[in-house]
């Protein structure tokens, strides 16, 4: 695997930063151990120091004048005194002139001067082998330096191999420990996203599975149940589409055949009733329009929500306007009333009218007598009723009329579109269409 391709891994990608991590957590704990470990071994040698100043200036011994007479040091640190790279001191008088040192030193050690305030002064490095030092005043400006050599120096003598290496081995195991225990913590975490990607990869359109939730990170849910929501939307899309399909291969079946009846009665007499031919063109030609319409509606769910606000009485008025020479010509009566000449909806002006044009041809059609148009603002919505003075459909019939291809009586004409287009239009501008009474077809749309 190239080196992009790991990158891309999230496997590779946990491994790394948890390992990231662990070297982080290791590398300050190191740090913050040595420098615990200095911190206290500075302050045994700054007590080592003062508990050696105060003990040889006790043994400082002046005449009655002040001036040097004898400097006792103490049993306790003979012997360290007579050991090289071990325990040294100077002692200076006040003029700055060393009077006294430790029998191990080559050479007086620099003294450093004091605050006023200072008896003990604060401990110090000092020389090119870097000892430790400390400046004590002592009585009539007496002045003091003690030193010690570092016990790591002594470790530095006598170097131990094993000793030095043990911590790095310690650490090396514990990092191949992480790293094993972060390439596990990556596979553990990253097993249910390759169960949820083969649960994807079977579902297919035919398919009701979808990815199970319960077992993924938390993380994940919300992108599982996006995608299973997903998946429901297309599989509702799906078999909308296979039913239309089918509907409408139900519905060209029928004029198709008594089409072709028609046309294989004609080859065998010699003679065609163009009449009827054209009828039944025209009736396929109809049928085929009202798929288009409503297919086209089914696409516009969108549009409507973005459209701009029209009036809903105004088109009523202009499709009762459009319809009026055919009640004529059947001495059937139309009216539109709405108490207020504006009513607003937001919805496609296009389709709204042609939903209002429907509703009142099916009145004029399957209807009977006068045909009222009511259009009026009540609660939450903007209500146009179109009702007619037939008997109407019975209750329980009513749900089907919206159907698509559906007709409550199969030698009246049309395809049985008309209402399946009217309820997908005011569903897409977020209504519907009801019956609020047998001849009483009722369109909600928000306000």
């Amino acid at each position: 695997m190239s080196g992009a391709g790991l990158f891309a891994s999230l496997r590779f990608r946990l491994l790394i930063g948890l390992v990231c991590i662990f070297g982080l957590g290791a590398g300050a704990m190191v740090f913050l151990q040595r420098l615990s470990a200095l911190s206290a071994q500075n302050a045994v040698e700054e007590k080592s120091l003062d508990r050696q100043a105060r003990d040889l200036l006790a043994g400082l011994r002046l005449d009655s004048r002040g001036r040097f007479v004898a400097l006792a040091v103490p049993g306790a640190w003979r012997q360290a005194y007579r050991i090289p790279q071990a325990a040294y001191f100077t002692l200076y008088d006040p003029q700055g002139r060393p009077v006294a040192r430790s029998g191990n030193l080559d050479r007086p050690l620099a003294p450093h001067p004091l605050a006023p305030s200072q008896v003990i002064g604060p401990l110090r490095l000092e020389g090119d082998p870097q000892d430790l030092t400390l400046n004590a005043r002592g009585p009539g400006g007496y002045a003091l330096v003690v030193a010690r050599t570092p016990p790591g120096r002594f470790d530095e003598a006598n170097p131990d191999f094993l000793e030095d290496l043990a911590p790095a081995l310690v650490f090396l195991l514990f990092a191949v420990l992480g790293v094993a225990v972060a390439w596990g913590v990556a596979v553990i975490s990253l097993r249910p996203l390759l169960r949820a990607s083969r649960e994807a990869a079977a579902i297919g359109p035919e398919s009701a599975a979808r990815l199970t939730e319960a077992s993924l990170p938390a993380e994940i849910r919300p992108l599982a149940r996006a995608v299973n929501a997903a998946l429901d939307r297309v599989a509702a899309a799906y078999e909308g589409e296979k039913r239309f399909i089918a509907d409408a291969a139900h519905a060209l079946r029928t004029p198709l055949t008594v089409l072709d009846l028609r046309l294989q009665r004609a080859q065998s007499e010699g003679a065609v009733d163009w009449p009827a031919v054209r009828r039944d063109v025209g009736d396929l030609a109809r049928l085929v329009a009202g798929l288009l319409d409503l297919s086209t509606a089914e696409q516009k769910r969108r549009a409507a929500a973005t459209a701009e606000p029209v009036n809903l009485a105004r088109l009523a008025r202009e499709a009762a306007a459009g319809l009026a020479p055919r009640f004529d010509a059947m001495g059937r009566e139309l009216e539109v009333r709405s108490p207020a000449p504006s009513v607003l909806v937001r919805a496609d002006a296009r389709a709204l009218s042609d939903l209002i044009n429907a509703l009142i041809d099916n009145a004029l059609t399957h209807g009977a007598g006068r045909v009222t148009v009511d259009v009026e603002a009540r609660g939450e919505f903007q209500v146009l009723q179109v009702t007619d003075e037939g008997d109407g459909v019975a209750e329980s019939r009513q749900g089907q009329v919206f159907e698509r291809f559906h007709k409550l009586d199969a030698n009246s004409p049309g395809a049985g579109l008309g209402l399946a287009i009217a309820r997908q239009i005011a569903r897409n501008a977020g209504g519907d269409i009801v019956f609020a009474g047998p001849a009483i077809l009722e369109v909600r749309l928000p306000r």
